[in-house]
């Protein structure tokens, strides 16, 4: 071969035998030498260089056997399982691979689910200033902001609604009891998150409403239930989609289709209970109701499915306590148990006819709302709650959780009133009631009818329905009728006109009264319209005299109301000015005030209260200011909130200001308007009658004041016979009291006409009735005001001025000597 030539043969590897193959030579030296040397740093520790070299020119050298070790029965493959590759990674001698799934120590399952992660506690806090941010459902919130143009929530709103609808288990759950002033919008703190938890069972396509009822409200009035199912229906005619989906059928993604099955219902009496039973047959899954008639559908209507009721609202609790509803709450209570504990066994013993997939694990859960707690309050809550948290409203020194705000207990916190709410009251003589309240109506309606932005609704309080009636029909100058004087018959026999309605055919809904009916004018108010309300009217009335009054008018139209203290709980009443207490509360002393006066200055608005307060009451603004507190912020955080201060008004002021003129001539122009309102009382029999029987029943309600309020409130304080000239009556105290008495019999007139003929026919002359009994029965051929009209005359201290008899130099009360005061009073009874 010639030196020039070099030949390098490769073996093949696949091929060789189990013998040590020998060291290749040729190729160049300098190759070989890199070879050796790079074997050596691979493998220090090997000395044979032949094994060196061979494995650093062999690319792939042949793998060595695997170790093979016996298999127990246990790690037979079956087929189909995952084998090993096979072509495993290569492994020096004497190692080996251990299987993964082999020989592994037993481990026993968890007993628990895995927990759901909490809430993100480094997150950004969520913005509580809109509904969105409380965590409502967007639907609920776009319909609030939409529709009702509510764009924020109030403070008690901010508080209520994340602890309501916290997302807790059901175990964890509690009940809720919401303080918080009146006209802070407690009713959709309830009602928002009682939707948003019911809307998403819209999407179950066996649910509708034959479900039966899920959510009760109590409330204690009819008023105030009408008034919560009226916003109630306005919260559920919420739009089910999206704003974003299309019309026409393609839906957004992850969008779902809802049903619209929230529909509520009203159990206020009023309607045959035959129609009561036919809506709660079909289902209402949201009732609002007075506590007496539920209780009543609870105990005779076996149609009335409530055992899935989830949530049940106390709305205004100290309310339903003054009203003695103690008992019905605790029936209303124990029936829900009772239907609920039926129907489950019903489900369990497989004889339910309705649509599984009910959570029945699920509690009621129960609201109590209340602006004050009371040791009555506090009982019920104990009854009705359980586990209870407290929540108040929101503020800047309180705590960042909202639904952890409040939580102390609050029983010794004086009342808190709205810090733009102006107090006032006026000392104002007996005597001088009647005429100064006229200014003061008059001075209120002029103020809103030169402004453009305030309100024109006033309500007024007195203390009786008989007081009402009188004053209703005083200033609307409309003498009374025997219908009218039947309005309490009527009101009364309701339950019984309902039952015997039950047994014969459904009639025709009563004509609702027309404006004429429920609504006066007053000549001495001009452009303002007078209502009046009180438990004793008949239901049409009252929701006729409702609608009137809360329905939008024009500016140039105003409107006052006359009313008990029914219309002092829980009643939204829009744009009422101010409220007048003609006559201060007899029952509940400084809640019953804070209830009246909470009518007006509701969410953010202004507004006033007024107080008449009589000279022997003169202790009772600074009595009334230790049990409130001023809701306007302090100059520090650790100063206790100042008790309220009432601002006196002297009553000069107010008839200057409501009558005009110049000087005195105010005077004179309320003597005018308190002749014109006694010849009223004098034109007519009834009239008569109705000022008499007010001025008692104001006597008797002023004696219940509570025994902690006699050192104000007694009635051997009160002078009487001024008392009367405030109900426009020219008797004497006794008189009145004994024409009551004597005519206390006149609803037995048949027993009397009968035993008059019987002693006729037996032979005995009736005895003639004397001149007293003559007045009494409006026999008196000679009117008072005539006689009086004459002695002034006589005495020439009267003049004539626009067809209106005038005091010159002495007023009315100063019109005659002695003799001739003497012989006034022998003419009179």
């Amino acid at each position: 071969m010639d030196d020039d030539i070099i030949l390098n043969i490769a073996e093949n590897y696949s091929t060789s035998s189990k013998k040590k193959a020998s060291p290749k030579s040729g190729g160049r030296w300098t190759d070989r030498l890199k070879a050796k040397r790079t074997a050596k740093r691979k493998h220090p520790h090997d000395t044979s260089a032949a094994s060196t070299s061979e494995a650093a020119l062999d690319p792939s050298p042949r793998p060595t056997k695997r170790t093979k070790h016996e298999r127990s029965k246990d790690d037979v493959r079956t087929p189909g399982t995952f084998s090993v590759p096979t072509n495993p990674a290569p492994q020096a001698s004497g190692q080996f691979i251990s299987s993964l799934f082999t020989f592994n120590p037993s481990v026993s399952n968890p007993k628990h689910a895995v927990r759901a992660p909490g809430a993100p506690s480094n997150a950004p806090l969520r913005d509580l200033s809109t509904f969105s941010g409380l965590g409502l459902n967007p639907l609920i919130a776009a319909h609030l902001e939409t529709k009702l143009d509510i764009k924020k929530p109030t403070a008690i709103q901010r508080s209520s609604i994340p602890a309501i609808i916290s997302e807790q288990p059901d175990s964890t759950q509690r009940d809720v009891f919401i303080q918080s002033q009146t006209g802070s919008g407690k009713t959709l703190s309830y009602l928002l998150p009682i939707i948003h938890d019911l809307l998403p069972l819209s999407s179950l396509s066996y649910i509708d409403r034959s479900i039966g009822t899920l959510a009760i409200i109590i409330a204690p009035t009819r008023e105030l239930a009408k008034q919560i199912s009226d916003v109630l229906e306005t919260l559920l005619t919420m739009r089910l989609r999206p704003q974003d989906e299309n019309p026409d059928g393609e839906t957004v993604e992850h969008s779902e289709r809802l049903t619209r099955w929230l529909v509520s219902g009203l159990l206020i009496g009023g309607a045959t209970r035959t129609h009561e039973k036919a809506r709660l047959r079909k289902g209402l899954p949201f009732l609002v109701a007075t506590p007496g008639r539920l209780l009543d559908h609870l105990q005779n209507t076996a149609s009335f499915n409530v055992g899935k009721c989830r949530w049940l609202v106390l709305d205004e609790a100290d309310r339903l306590m003054d009203l003695g509803f103690e008992q019905t709450i605790d029936g209303i209570l124990k029936g829900l148990e009772g239907r609920r504990k039926l129907a489950l066994t019903a489900v369990e013993e497989g004889k339910s006819h309705e649509v599984g997939g009910w959570d029945w694990s699920r509690s009621r859960r129960t609201v109590l709302c209340s602006a004050t707690i009371r040791d009555d309050v506090q009982k019920l809550a104990g009854v009705a709650l359980r586990n209870p948290i407290m929540v108040k409203e929101a503020t800047s020194a309180s705590s960042s959780d909202p639904a952890l705000s409040g939580s102390k207990s609050g029983q010794d916190d004086p009342f808190m009133l709205p810090a733009q709410l102006s107090q006032k009251y006026i000392v104002v003589p007996l005597k001088l009631r009647l005429v100064t309240l006229i200014a003061l109506l008059r001075s209120i309606l002029s103020q809103a009818t030169r402004s453009t932005t305030t309100s024109s609704k006033v309500i007024v309080f007195l203390s009786c329905t008989d007081s009402v009636d009188f004053h209703w029909h005083l200033m609307g100058d409309r003498v009374p009728t025997s219908e009218s004087a039947s309005d309490s018959e009527d009101a009364a026999s309701e339950e019984e006109e309902e039952d015997a309605a039950e047994a014969s055919e459904p009639k025709a809904a009563p004509k609702t009264k027309s404006a004429k009916d429920v609504g006066l004018k007053s000549q001495f108010l001009p452009q303002a319209t007078l209502f009046r309300l009180h438990g004793s009217l008949p239901l049409r009335v009252r929701q006729e005299t409702m609608r009137q009054f809360v329905k939008e008018q024009d500016k140039s139209s105003l409107s006052i109301l006359l009313c008990t203290s029914v219309a002092s709980r829980g009643l939204d009443l829009p744009f009422v000015r101010a409220v007048i207490q003609y006559d201060l509360p007899t029952e509940g002393g400084a809640t019953e005030y804070v209830h009246r006066v909470g009518r007006t200055a509701r969410v953010g608005k202004s507004g006033e209260a007024w107080s008449f307060v009589s000279p022997s009451e003169s202790e009772w603004p600074a009595w009334l200011s230790t049990k409130l507190r001023d809701a306007r912020p302090s100059d520090s955080a650790q100063t206790e909130k100042p008790s309220v201060q009432l601002d006196q008004v002297g009553y000069e002021n107010v008839l200057k200001s409501g009558f005009g003129g110049t000087g005195t001539e105010f005077e004179a122009r309320a003597t005018d308007i308190q002749l014109a309102f006694e010849r009223w009382v004098l034109k007519s029999q009834q009239s008569a009658n109705m000022a008499r029987k007010a001025f008692l029943s104001h006597t008797r309600a002023y004696a219940t004041h509570p025994s902690d309020e006699k050192h104000i409130f007694h009635v051997k304080k009160l002078h009487l016979g001024h008392l009367a000239k405030a109900f426009a009556l020219r008797d004497a105290p006794a008189a009145v009291s004994a024409t009551k008495s004597k005519s206390k019999p006149s609803k037995h007139a048949h027993t009397t006409t009968t035993s008059s003929k019987r002693e006729k026919a037996n032979g005995k002359v009736a005895k003639k009735p004397v001149q007293s009994e003559k007045w009494m029965h409006g026999e008196d051929p000679m009117d008072a005001e005539h006689r009086m009209n004459k002695v002034v005359r006589a005495q020439g201290r009267m003049s004539k001025k626009g067809g209106i008899s005038i005091a010159t130099d002495a007023s009315e009360f100063q019109i005659a000597g002695v003799g001739d005061l003497a012989k006034l009073v022998g003419n009179f009874p």
